[in-house]
This record gives C-alpha cells, sequence and structure tokens, in this order.
C-alpha cells in the first residue's frame, strides 16, 4: 500500500496538469467534435460491405448502384476533418483565455480565432500539388487545396496552425493600439470584426512571410517539414505494437488512480489513429488490402470490453466467485452500463480505483488482451478495422462492426472476454479473503 501511494504521490500531480494544459485541452475537445462524422461515414462504409456490395445480398436483390454512397458520405465527413479540427482548436484555446481572464479585451471573440487558425491553415497549403489522373497518370495542378490536406492526413498541419495561430492572435489582441474602437451604436458584431482586424491580419502575414521564406531558402512546403518533422516519427510510435502497448498501459495506469487515461493522452492518440483508420477505410471501400492494425476501433474492440481495465470481464467474475453482498450489489447495478463500455459505476464504486487488489489486473489485462489481438491480425486470423462503431457498442458486436462483420473477429473478442474473467478470478477470490481477515 505504500508503494501505491508513493506512485500516486508522483503521478497525480503530472497526469493533472497534463490534463488541464490549455494546448492539450484544445486538441483533445477539438477532435470530440469530429466524432459524429466518422459515425456516419463508417454506417455507410459498413452498409457498402454488409449489403450494397455484398454478393449473397445481390444475388436477391441488386443494390450495388448504392455503393457510391459511400465515398460521396466520406468526402463530406473524414474529408474535411482537418479543417473542423483547426476551428475548433483555435476556439477552444481562445475560450480557455477568455474563461481563465488571460485577455481583458470585451471585443476578443474566439470565433475570430477559429476563423484566424482556418485562414493560417490555408495559408500553409501548396497551390500546386501532383495529381494523379482517372487514367492512372500524374500531372501538376494549380490553384487546388488537396483531399490530402483536408482530410485526417492534414491533422497535423491543422493543429500546427490553430495553435500558433491562436496564440499569436491572443497575444497581438491585448495590445490597445491595435485595436479599432466603433462608436456604441454600431452592431456587436460589426465592432467585433473591427476590433480584431489588425491582430487577424498580422497573423496572416506573419504566417504567410514564414512560408514565403521556408519555400525560398529551402524549396519545401510546410505540409511536407512538418510530415518529416512531426508527423511520421509520432504515427511511426503510436501505430507501432511497442507504442500501442506503451500507451494503453498508461492509460489503464492513470484509470486506476482514478483519472480518466484516455481523455489525458488522446491528444497524443488521436491524430494518428484518426488518419490510420480512415487510411482503412478508404482501403476496405476500394477493395485493397488493408494498411493498418493499430486503429482507435481496434483498440476499443479488444482493449476496452467492458470500458477501462475490461471491467465487464471483473462483474463476470464477482457473479461467479465473489461472496461479499457488497460486491455483488455493486456488480448488479453497474453490469448494464459496463455492457456499454461505461466503466466508471465500477471504477468508483466498487471500487477498482486506488484498490491494491483490483488495481494490478484492471491495468495489465487490457494490454494483454492487445497483445493477442495483434498477433491473431497479424497473421491473419482475423480480419483489420474498417470502420469506427460508436464506442457504446457492447463488446464482442463492436469488435465484429469495426472489422467490417468479420464473425472470427467477433468470436477472439468473446474468447478474450473468458480469458479476462478467468483472469479476474483469482483478485476477486483475494478481495474476498481479505475483507474477511478485516471483519474477523
Amino acid at each position: 500500500m505504500k508503494a501505491i501511494d508513493k506512485l500516486s504521490e508522483k503521478l497525480l500531480p503530472i497526469a493533472a496538469k497534463m490534463n488541464n494544459q490549455r494546448h492539450l485541452t484544445a486538441v483533445r475537445d477539438g477532435f470530440i467534435v469530429t466524432m459524429p462524422l466518422i459515425m456516419a461515414a463508417s454506417l455507410f462504409i459498413l452498409l457498402n460491405s454488409v449489403i450494397f456490395s455484398n454478393d449473397f445480398v445481390n444475388r436477391f436483390i441488386d443494390l450495388s448502384y448504392f455503393s457510391g454512397l459511400a465515398g460521396i458520405v466520406n468526402n463530406g465527413t473524414m474529408g474535411i476533418l482537418a479543417i473542423l479540427v483547426c476551428y475548433n482548436i483555435g476556439y477552444n484555446l481562445a475560450n480557455w483565455y477568455i474563461r481563465n481572464g488571460n485577455i481583458t479585451n470585451k471585443g476578443f471573440s474566439a470565433v475570430h480565432a477559429g476563423g484566424v487558425s482556418l485562414a493560417a491553415m490555408f495559408v500553409m497549403m501548396p497551390l500546386t500539388s501532383t495529381v494523379t489522373l482517372t487514367d492512372g497518370s500524374t500531372a501538376e495542378a494549380s490553384e487546388v487545396y488537396l483531399q490530402g490536406l483536408t482530410s485526417s492526413s492534414g491533422l497535423f498541419l491543422a493543429m500546427l496552425a490553430a495553435l500558433v495561430g491562436t496564440e499569436l492572435f491572443v497575444k497581438l489582441s491585448k495590445f490597445e493600439k491595435l485595436r479599432i474602437s466603433m462608436p456604441e451604436n454600431v452592431p456587436p458584431a460589426v465592432a467585433t470584426s473591427f476590433n480584431s482586424l489588425v491582430p487577424e491580419v498580422l497573423v496572416i502575414v506573419i504566417f504567410a512571410v514564414a512560408v514565403f521564406a521556408l519555400d525560398g531558402l529551402t524549396g519545401l512546403a510546410v505540409p511536407e517539414l512538418v510530415n518529416k518533422i512531426i508527423q511520421v516519427p509520432l504515427r511511426g510510435f503510436v501505430l507501432s505494437a511497442p507504442g500501442m502497448l506503451f500507451l494503453q498501459f498508461m492509460s489503464d495506469l492513470l484509470w486506476v488512480f482514478g483519472l480518466h487515461g484516455s481523455s489525458i493522452l488522446s491528444p497524443i492518440k488521436a491524430a494518428p489513429m484518426l488518419e490510420s483508420i480512415q487510411e482503412n477505410m478508404q482501403a476496405f471501400e476500394l477493395g485493397k488490402d488493408i494498411p493498418n492494425i493499430v486503429t482507435e476501433p481496434f483498440v476499443g474492440s479488444f482493449g476496452l470490453l467492458g470500458g477501462g481495465g475490461c471491467v465487464l470481464a471483473l462483474l463476470i467474475a464477482i457473479f461467479i466467485v465473489a461472496h461479499r453482498k457488497e460486491q455483488k450489489d455493486v456488480a448488479r447495478l453497474a453490469i448494464v452500463p459496463s455492457l456499454f463500455n461505461i466503466a466508471e459505476p465500477v471504477m468508483f464504486g466498487l471500487p477498482v480505483v486506488m484498490n491494491p487488489i483490483f488495481m494490478i489486473p484492471a491495468a495489465i489485462i487490457p494490454s494483454i488482451n492487445l497483445i493477442i489481438a495483434y498477433f491473431a491480425t497479424s497473421v491473419g486470423l482475423i480480419g483489420r478495422t474498417v470502420a469506427a462503431a460508436p464506442w457504446i457498442t457492447p463488446p464482442v458486436i463492436q469488435a465484429w462492426l469495426s472489422t467490417g462483420g468479420n464473425v472470427p473477429a467477433g468470436i477472439l473478442a468473446a474468447l478474450l472476454l473468458v480469458l479476462d474473467v478467468v483472469l479476474y478470478i483469482p483478485f476477486v477470490m483475494a478481495s474476498n479473503k481479505a475483507a474477511q481477515q478485516q471483519d474477523a
């Protein structure tokens, strides 16, 4: 218990600072708003797989004509993720400054911060790019923005534009001499626009000069530089087996100390994970080999059975071997939320948090599941994830949906749940014995 207390004393302050750090919070909340769009794209990917392009269904009624719907929906959802994320990060970061009283300018608007973030992002995009034509040949196209930069592939550029652009905008907005004051009878929207006019123009000019100088000195576009310095190394870590396991273990370790690990680490994982699932969805839609094993749906389908710590298995183990009435009472109340991957009733009600017995399996079992699932996927025993099923989708069903209806994936998730129950049983028995000794 002393070791746990010491670890808690060192870990909790660091995690709390990360959770409240303004830039990480803005990035995390900026990604959350994209989830409905990802679900919409995933829905049509599943419809395409299970119905529109399904040979069995088309024997009775030919619905292949509707298979193009998935591509249309993808253009309006996954294809614009970077734009939405950029605006929302700028908006969220500016709102943090407003809420915390760091900017007293009443004319300052978070909406303008989102707008200038978008402007900065598009300023950094090259207007001449190499494109692939329908016949497979390539050509140079000018005055176009590639979807590769407005979709998940452009998320790092979007984050850079939003964070740097908003910080510059906030700092410049604090200078009273840069404000254009309007008469009181002028509508608020007009007054705010004029109030922000000079700071916004300066931000755009700063970005434009930096892009112009970079191109002149190196011949590189900003997206190329961001890709080489940030995107490729971070993606390589997050989407690797060791990186996935490290982040999952840290997430579960934070959970058992009472902190929402997934939320804290999402600024690190979100961009690579979104890019990987979009690549899988596009490959699946085109009938190509699925490139990535590690995606957010993969982690959710196999490493979060019942929520953080795979606590659904813990509840089942309690029903099987527990003798303590209070444990069974909590299990009865928590079983339904856990079936929809809501772990809080178990984490704080049993509790698992700061419980020296249950902390150990809750922090380790999800990583064990992911090791097994990663191996099974890599050798072709189960399909790769190609859709983002809602996180509240019950275990087993979630694995089946996320892999586009792959039955072996659903079977593996069920087997992992059984394994998790077996792993939790000794700890439930130990908990009962410890409680009996305290009662004696």
